[in-house]
């Protein structure tokens, strides 16, 4: 194993070296980049094409509505690029440059890197750029590698998630990346004006531009100001300009309303077939609440259900056999759950396919800096599916229930109506009661 500290741009630059070693035709490449931009990939996009053949091409990357394009996330899955995001907000943002380039045969390294995967953070920023050289030849060099790698991967599992094309435009239409068109180049300042920035010489960009926007020597221009006529603007009285324009703000507000009003009719319409499915138990406090509570309303203080589309459960490594409560939504739940981790002094599950309740009286909530969860083996035999609802009662302190409303089962489409709200990263729904 050689380690090597390489100041950037005098002794290297990442971007050549990312170029260069995807050129060599690696086995599997791992780019982490919790800050990227677009034009970190514009810069490698030839050679991730030209690799995307020979390699196995995973990408995960923080995206932002500022610095990630709809264009450049689908040209990355059409070149056949796994892709995985996590969106960076203003208190959750990855900060992880790890690239890493496994062989099989040759040596395989890692990198990591102080500057943001851009244009700029690639190639001409001063940082540090730290190699590390595995020989697969020597058994452990080669354990070494595998360790290292897995022990990264790891660590994006509940941080980064993989997505599809469908879900890009998603994102695009609800603002959390940018639609812009990426392949359009726009010319440098030196450029317009015709000056070399590497020289400081005059240079002809006739193949940028067509012709040169200004000449300082001939006072050309781009516009002939003689050739101008005099115009006159009229204003019409009678128009009211403010009838015909609408502020993006309230065109959400409406949009909001009216789904709001469309999920409170089909709710009302279908809350009454739960006695049915319930054979006339259902809870007469819930049935008096067919209220969609939208993210604005929500009152964590006095809630006594949560209602959560489900996870997938894993069954080994971190997290195994946990239903995962997203971070962000756990922050409000200090009155429902509790601060601590604990045993429940009851916690019984009900199947809402099967009629089978059970009670564990060894479930546990799970809460550590990672995040929220919790841990029970009844659950788990049930073999709760990812996109099932988890609707968890409060009965008493440290005394829940735990119902599994099954995706294919009639009553799940009345449930999913409190299913409303979102969180920012994570594609699972919730509401409360």
């Amino acid at each position: 194993m050689e380690i090597k500290f390489l100041t950037q741009p005098k002794e290297g630059k990442l971007g050549d070296i990312i170029k260069n070693r995807l050129k060599e035709g690696y086995a599997e490449v791992h780019i982490i980049a919790g800050m990227a931009k677009d034009t970190g990939f514009e810069e490698i996009l030839a050679e991730i094409e030209s690799a995307s053949s020979l390699s196995n091409i995973n990408c995960y990357i923080g995206v932002d509505r500022k610095n990630t394009s709809k264009d450049m996330l689908s040209k990355l899955l059409s070149l056949g690029v796994k892709l995985h995001i996590h969106i960076n907000t203003d208190t959750s943002k990855v900060e992880s440059r790890i690239y890493i380039f496994e062989s099989e045969k040759a040596n395989s390294y890692i990198y990591t890197s102080g500057g943001k995967f851009s244009s700029s953070g690639i190639f001409e920023s001063i940082s540090t750029i730290t190699e590390i050289k595995f020989d697969t030849s020597d058994a452990s060099d080669e354990s070494a590698f595998k360790i290292s790698k897995n022990s990264i991967l790891q660590g994006t599992n509940n941080i980064f998630h993989s997505i599809d094309q469908e879900e890009i435009i998603l994102l695009a239409e609800k603002g959390e990346i940018s639609a812009r068109i990426t392949e359009r180049k726009i010319p440098k300042i030196s450029e317009i004006y015709g000056v070399n920035q590497s020289s400081g010489e005059n240079s002809d960009n006739s193949q940028l531009l067509g012709e040169r926007i200004y000449d300082e020597s001939t006072s050309s221009s781009t516009i002939d100001l003689n050739s101008l006529e005099d115009i006159d603007i009229d204003f019409e009285p009678e128009i009211a300009v403010r009838m015909n324009v609408q502020l993006e703000a309230e065109k959400e507000a409406k949009k909001e309303q009216k789904e709001k009003e469309e999920l409170l009719k089909n709710l009302k319409k279908n809350a009454n077939d739960l006695d049915k499915f319930y054979d006339n138990k259902f809870q007469s406090d819930e049935k008096k609440k067919p209220t969609i509570r939208m993210s604005d309303e929500l009152d964590y203080q006095n809630m006594t259900t949560l209602i959560l589309e489900c996870n997938k459960i894993i069954e080994k490594g971190s997290g195994a056999g946990e239903f995962k409560i997203p971070k962000a939504l756990a922050e409000n739940l200090s009155n429902f759950l509790g601060t601590e981790s604990a045993t429940f002094d009851s916690f019984e599950v009900f199947d809402n396919i099967s009629g089978v309740s059970k009670t564990d009286s060894e479930a546990k909530l799970i809460i550590t800096s990672k995040g929220t969860s919790i841990k029970s083996d009844v659950l788990n035999a049930f073999h709760p599916e990812e996109g099932d609802i988890i609707r968890l009662l409060k009965e008493d302190n440290h005394k829940y229930r735990c119902e599994i409303i099954r995706e294919k089962s009639p009553e799940y489409d009345v449930w999913q109506c409190y299913c409303v709200n979102t969180l920012k990263g994570n594609k699972r729904k919730f509401g409360i009661i």
